[in-house]
């Protein structure tokens, strides 16, 4: 994709060949994002069409003070913030979304072993459960740091807070994960064992 200010020219301009290419840049994000705060992929393909139709209508008024793909993102996220509170409002709280895309886990590729493709399986959906455990606050930078990629500085200008903030509610965020997912342990055959880790400096049992 050419730069920011190149492109945002062309979309200023009203090309069509302009907000294709920022369809195909950045679609699978914006969709990723609403797939997290809608209830299935139906609805997730609406609230992506509708935030997309947000930016074009508001492309005239971006100044490059910032990243294309930080403004965008901020679009989306709080478009999405406002589609979960009326979501919540008429559906009386929101279900998780099974369908939704996942956090990459550090997991060794446990390659043609069934049983170490198992342990993965189910230790990723311990992590997705442990996930939507978090509060909203450190649920939504999870999201956006780790699943989307964004640095502590677009984190911070997408959730307007200061960067301090951002590294502090990642840094809880992530020892909330640790003591819940303390329990699940890979053994050597890989698969997921539920017996607790001894606490730290304690022997375990043999």
């Amino acid at each position: 994709m050419q730069n920011d200010a190149e492109l945002t020219r062309r979309l200023k301009a009203g090309e069509k060949a302009a907000f294709e290419e920022l369809l195909d840049g950045y679609g699978a994000r914006v969709q990723n994002l609403a797939l997290r705060y809608s209830r299935s992929p139906a609805d997730a393909e609406d609230l992506t069409q509708e935030i997309f139709v947000a930016i074009f209508k508001s492309i005239s008024s971006f100044r490059g003070d910032s990243e294309l793909a930080t403004w965008l993102t901020r679009i989306a996220f709080n478009h999405c913030l406002r589609w979960k509170e009326k979501d919540d409002k008429e559906q009386g709280g929101r279900e998780p979304n099974p369908t939704s895309t996942e956090l990459e886990l550090p997991c060794p590729d446990p390659g043609n072993d069934p049983a170490r493709r198992h342990g993965r399986i189910e230790l990723s959906s311990q992590v997705q459960t442990a996930v939507s455990q978090l509060s909203d606050m450190h649920r939504e930078v999870v999201t956006l740091h780790e699943l989307h990629g964004l640095s502590y500085a677009q984190c911070s200008e997408v959730l307007q807070v200061p960067i301090g903030t951002v590294k502090s509610r990642l840094s809880n965020a992530f020892s909330q994960l640790r003591r819940t997912l303390r329990p699940y342990v890979m053994n050597e055959e890989g698969s997921v064992s539920p017996m607790p880790l001894a606490p730290e400096g304690a022997g375990g049992t043999p």
